[in-house]
């Protein structure tokens, strides 16, 4: 049995992109997935259950070979906490409350900047006066999807949902940084996280938290169970590999800029959720934020000049 990370990323251009593109369709998908699975039958707990276990299974057999003996076993905890429980938690509830386009909005968006800070004040990597640009951008875009009322899915109680977003992209702000500090590998990521997040979450959701998996449909457990399992944690990390290693991170991180974007439309046919005009505005200044944050834009000058 191979595993999925330690595949040789051929070096063609066109592999990357097309992992980056596939990398976009992934996140973009479960956020809508996700939001499809909070208003079905299933709890949030369920969902949770259902992507740790089965990436769990996929990933244990490799446990052995690859677990960071390195680290300390508490680094290691609190480090797969933040990309764990705590980080579904938060993005599950806040989907109750608001719609798909919200959610990738706000998760996507706030990322980068809480990324940034973290890095900021953590490894003294201060950011360049162009990202705190784009980062002022960003906030200007989330600040008018706050505002927000007519999309479909909007609740009365959206502001909820958005506090959970922005709680949830901060806890996997703090796993980004945390994975430059501690040097993982992304082979070491897959199993460490599903496993540990398991290890506590498991005897915590058998004997305490609500359950509705016994009770629904055959089709929405597998779905949820097959998408959790097997889309961002495994696969999502295995196309980002693949992307960095054969077109780099800036324009792996420019094409997740579109997140939110394809989010919103994908939510359109899947979920009939249509965002209202002000979410499309505060779609489009979000995103523009994100490229400004992400790409390098005094080498993207420079190299335009040299070719005047």
């Amino acid at each position: 049995m191979t595993a999925p990370a330690q595949v040789a990323a051929p070096s063609a251009p066109s592999v990357g992109w097309l992992a980056a593109f596939g990398l976009l369709f992934v996140w973009s998908g479960w956020v809508v997935i996700s939001r499809l699975g909070v208003i079905q039958t299933l709890t949030i707990y369920d969902m949770i259950f259902l992507r740790f276990t089965v990436a769990g299974a996929v990933m244990a057999p490799f446990a052995w070979r690859y677990w960071p003996r390195h680290i300390a076993w508490w680094k290691l905890c609190l480090f797969s906490v933040t990309t764990g429980v705590p980080h579904l938690t938060f993005a599950l509830t806040g989907m109750k409350f608001a719609p798909a386009s919200h959610a990738g909005i706000l998760m996507n968006g706030t990322m980068p900047i809480f990324a940034a800070l973290i890095a900021w004040a953590w490894l003294a990597d201060r950011p360049p006066l162009w990202k705190g640009v784009g980062m002022l951008i960003i906030l200007s875009g989330c600040t008018l999807i706050g505002l927000d009322q007519s999309s479909g899915g909007v609740s009365p109680d959206a502001w909820i949902g958005h506090l959970c977003f922005t709680a949830s992209a901060l806890l996997l702000a703090t796993y980004m940084v945390s994975t430059r500090v501690l040097g993982v590998t992304a082979m070491q990521v897959l199993v460490t996280v599903p496993l540990i997040n398991l290890a506590w979450y498991l005897p915590l959701y058998g004997l305490v938290l609500p359950k509705a998996i016994d009770v629904a449909p055959m089709g929405e457990i597998l779905l949820q169970g097959l998408y959790q399992g097997f889309g961002p944690g495994i696969l999502g990390i295995t196309l980002f590999t693949i992307a960095i290693r054969t077109i780099g991170s800036t324009p792996t991180a420019a094409v997740m800029a579109w997140v939110p974007g394809m989010a919103a439309i994908l939510a359109i046919p899947l979920l009939g959720e249509w965002p209202s005009q002000l979410a499309w505005i505060g779609l489009s200044v979000v995103t523009a934020g994100i490229l400004i944050t992400v790409t390098n834009l005094p080498g993207s000058w420079r190299r335009w000049l040299r070719r005047l």
